[in-house]
């Protein structure tokens, strides 16, 4: 849903900036952050209606990131995608009970991303 603000985080540069890029130009206001420290700084400075989280980020990973953004009142209810390379059933089950709302697998084109993140924002509640 274009207008939406989404963080993207991931700690590969290209990958930043090609989902970022893309996002941005179907219309939807994005930041990005490298790693999980800057994650965190950022969803808790500006708030954002998603977050494009990836797994393995320096400082700290993708699954202590989602577990503080669920801790914390004001981030709680921000839907968060896992966008990772990281596969295997046991990944994808940690995150999901950490409080992802979907899990996608990289690689991943962005216009399927998109596909994602607009059916995500829109089974958020009223």
């Amino acid at each position: 849903m274009p207008g939406e603000r989404v963080l993207v985080v991931d700690d590969y540069e290209d990958s930043r900036e090609l989902y970022g890029q893309y996002l941005r130009s179907r219309g939807y206001d994005v930041e990005t952050a490298p790693d999980g420290d800057a994650a965190l700084r950022c969803a808790l400075r500006r708030t954002c209606d998603i977050v494009v989280l990836d797994l393995a980020l320096p400082k700290f990973d993708g699954l202590y990131v989602l577990r503080m953004l669920r801790s914390n009142a004001r981030t709680k209810a921000i839907p968060v995608i896992i966008l990772s390379a990281s596969v295997g059933p046991d990944v994808r089950a940690r995150a999901l009970e950490a409080g992802a709302n979907k899990f996608v697998t990289k690689p991943c084109a962005p216009d399927e991303l998109e596909d994602v993140l607009r059916e995500v924002l829109a089974a958020r509640p009223p």
